[in-house]
């Protein structure tokens, strides 16, 4: 396996960096958008896995996140125009894959937070990728959306936008974790594993505050997305765990499922895995899960693949 340093310049001159993992001859592409206060780094063992079954992998950092953030900037977009400028970002990094491997079909994973900005891309840019897949997704509950945002503006209103918020955070992150009791950790809600779960609350740049106005640009950035938009003939797969509070123990990931049908998506899919909390890839069946995220991403017959 060859792995590869990515290092982009965005349009603004922020830097995206990650990594390129290549197999010889690879028969398929995945870039991989992650989660809020986490990383793309998180996703080696499983950019490992898929490369050893001829999958070629880009794992990337969004801005506010991973390990080349300044301590100023962890948990926050930018100060303008954060959503369109991640969206941007992801749309460098897809290019950047097309350009090196321009003959291999290419999926989009997007989880949790990166799941949201993964479906803005495709909205935008669904005829760029062959298939979008989406870990710990939700429901586009406008109801409650808009709301929030208002809050959460009234907040970045007072305080400022890089204000990281108690009340946010307890709102969100703890209140997730709540439904636990009693708690192991802060961070119980991600995984029964509890050795990933250590390993996140172990890692300096994870489960950090994110700051009031990256939190108003992620809730905006939500309220733009439309399936009636997308691409019909785009194939769209989710999975969740049946106890993951992002998407509603199950609930609004599934009004989610039915409404990207409703919208007259030629393919979809759905799968829920029983008892599995947020981070289905990090589980204690992360096999099965890797397994199943393996029949979603599109490839060629190996001898149709020109290794670079």
């Amino acid at each position: 396996m060859n792995q590869h340093p990515l290092n982009l310049t965005a349009a603004d001159g922020h830097r995206i960096t990650g990594t390129l993992f290549q197999p010889a001859a690879p028969v398929a592409c995945l870039v991989i958008s992650h989660g809020m206060a986490e990383h793309g780094n998180r996703y080696t063992a499983l950019a490992q896995w898929l490369v050893a079954h001829d999958v070629a992998v880009i794992s990337y950092h969004h801005r506010g996140h991973g390990p080349d953030c300044t301590d100023t900037d962890l948990g926050h977009y930018a100060d303008r125009n954060g959503w369109a400028k991640v969206v941007s970002d992801l749309d460098q990094v897809v290019g950047h894959a097309r350009d090196n491997f321009p003959e291999l079909p290419l999926s989009l994973l997007g989880h949790s937070m990166g799941s949201f900005i993964a479906q803005s891309y495709a909205q935008q840019h669904g005829a760029s990728i062959d298939a979008l897949i989406l870990s710990a997704s939700n429901r586009l509950n406008r109801a409650e959306l808009v709301p929030w945002r208002l809050l959460i503006g009234l907040i970045k209103r007072v305080r400022g936008q890089r204000h990281r918020s108690k009340l946010i955070a307890g709102l969100t992150f703890g209140k997730f974790n709540r439904m636990f009791r009693p708690n192991r950790t802060a961070c119980d809600w991600l995984s029964r594993d509890e050795q990933q779960v250590d390993q996140y609350l172990a890692d300096p740049i994870c489960g950090f505050e994110c700051s009031a106005g990256l939190w108003h640009d992620f809730l905006g950035g939500m309220l733009s997305i439309n399936p009636k938009l997308w691409h019909k003939d785009l194939p769209i797969h989710l999975f969740s765990g049946s106890a993951d509070p992002v998407g509603e123990m199950g609930k609004g990931i599934r009004q989610h499922f039915q409404t990207i049908r409703e919208a007259d998506i030629q393919k979809v899919t759905f799968r829920l895995f029983d008892g599995g909390r947020h981070e289905m890839l990090n589980e204690l069946n992360a096999e099965d899960v890797w397994q199943h995220l393996m029949q979603c991403i599109p490839t060629v017959q190996p001898a149709c693949a020109e290794p670079l």
